[in-house]
C-alpha cells in the first residue's frame, strides 16, 4: 500500500509549527515517523498535511539544571542510550531504551513521538510515571508544564490538542536514597511489544521506606501509576519486607490494571506477568538503594 499524497511542512520554529497546526486541521506532526508514517500507509491515520519536526533543534537538546534532566521530545532513544548525561544521571533511563524496538527503530523514534502516540505498551510511559517526570506542552500563545500522571487519557488518547507540540520532557534526578527499577516482559528478545512493563521508585531513609510509585504498562488501556498498592510500602521497614508482603503489593497493583486478550497473551497471563514484575522492580529499585550505601 502506498501513502497517500499530502502537503508537507518543514517550520523552523515551534510557534510556526504550532501556526501550521492551526491552519491545517488535517494535519499531524512527524518527529521520527517510525508510527505515524506507518499509520498513514496502513489507512489507519488520515493525514492530507504533514509537519516535520526536524528542523527544531531546541527539540534535541538533553540538558540538566539543578536536580533535574531536560530532555527535547525529539530526541531518539539511541540518542538517550549514548548520553553521558543520562547514563551517569538516570542510567535507568537508558536501560528502558534500550528495550524499545530495533537498532533501526531506536536511532529514528524519538521519545516524544514514544509518549505521544498514547499506545498502553508505550515503554518510555511507565519509568517516566515511576520518577514523577513533567513535560512541556506549547501552543502558538501558551506554555503548560503538566505532571506526566495527567498526560495519558485512554488508549492512543492523550492531552496533546490539535494545535499544541509537547516540547521537553523534565525528570528528577533520583536521591541517592532512592532506587529506581524499570522492567518489560515481550514474546522475543529482539523488537517485542510489551505484553507487560512496570516502573517502580522506592525512597528509604533510615531503613523505613518514606516514598513508592508504581507505575504499569501493557495491561490497561493507558499507561498509569497504581498509587493504592505503592502507599501499601509506605512506612515499611526495608529490611524487612518479605515475599507475603510483596505478593499483597502486587496483587493489590494488578487489581487496577484492565489488560485484553490478544495475540499476545490472555488477559489473566497479562495479571499474572505484571504480579511477578512488580516484585522483582521492586526488590531491584532496593538493592540499588543497599547498592549505592555499600559504595559510599
Amino acid at each position: 500500500m502506498f501513502i497517500p499524497e499530502f502537503k508537507y511542512f518543514k517550520p523552523n520554529t515551534i510557534q510556526e509549527a504550532s501556526r501550521l497546526l492551526i491552519d491545517n486541521p488535517d494535519s499531524v506532526l512527524l518527529a521520527g515517523g517510525t508510527d505515524v508514517l506507518v499509520e498513514i500507509k496502513k489507512g489507519l491515520r488520515k493525514a492530507g498535511t504533514v509537519i516535520s519536526l526536524k528542523a527544531l533543534n531546541e527539540l534535541k537538546e538533553i540538558s540538566v539544571n539543578e536536580n533535574e534532566i531536560i530532555i527535547g521530545a525529539a530526541v531518539t532513544h539511541n540518542e538517550i542510550i549514548k548520553s553521558s548525561l543520562i547514563n551517569e544521571k538516570l542510567p535507568v533511563l537508558s536501560q528502558t531504551a534500550l528495550n524499545i524496538g530495533t537498532e533501526q527503530i531506536r536511532n529514528t523514534a524519538t521519545i516524544g513521538g514514544n509518549l505521544c502516540t498514547g499506545a498502553s505498551c508505550c515503554d518510555m510511559a511507565p519509568i517516566l510515571l515511576a520518577l514523577n517526570a513533567n513535560v512541556e506542552i506549547i501552543s502558538h500563545n501558551e506554555k503548560n508544564i503538566l505532571p506526566i500522571h495527567n498526560f495519558f487519557l485512554d488508549h492512543k488518547k492523550t492531552l496533546i490538542k490539535q494545535n499544541e507540540i509537547l516540547t521537553k520532557i523534565f525528570v528528577r534526578i533520583p536521591t541517592l536514597n532512592s532506587g529506581v527499577s524499570f522492567l518489560k516482559f515481550g514474546l522475543r528478545n529482539a523488537a517485542s511489544i510489551s505484553v507487560a512493563s512496570v516502573g517502580t521508585m522506592i525512597k528509604v531513609l533510615d531503613d523505613i521506606i518514606t516514598e513508592a510509585r508504581i507505575a504499569i504498562g501493557a495491561v490497561s488501556p493507558a499507561p498509569k501509576l497504581c498509587s493504592s498498592a505503592a502507599n501499601l510500602l509506605i512506612g515499611i521497614n526495608a529490611n524487612e519486607l518479605n515475599k507475603n508482603i510483596l505478593m499483597q503489593i502486587a496483587v493489590d497493583a494488578a487489581s487496577e490494571a484492565l489488560p485484553i486478550d490478544d495475540l499476545r497473551g490472555t488477559a489473566n497471563y497479562r495479571r499474572e506477568i505484571v504480579k511477578t514484575l512488580i516484585e522483582r522492580s521492586i526488590n531491584i529499585s532496593l538493592n540499588k538503594i543497599k547498592n549505592k550505601n555499600l559504595t559510599d
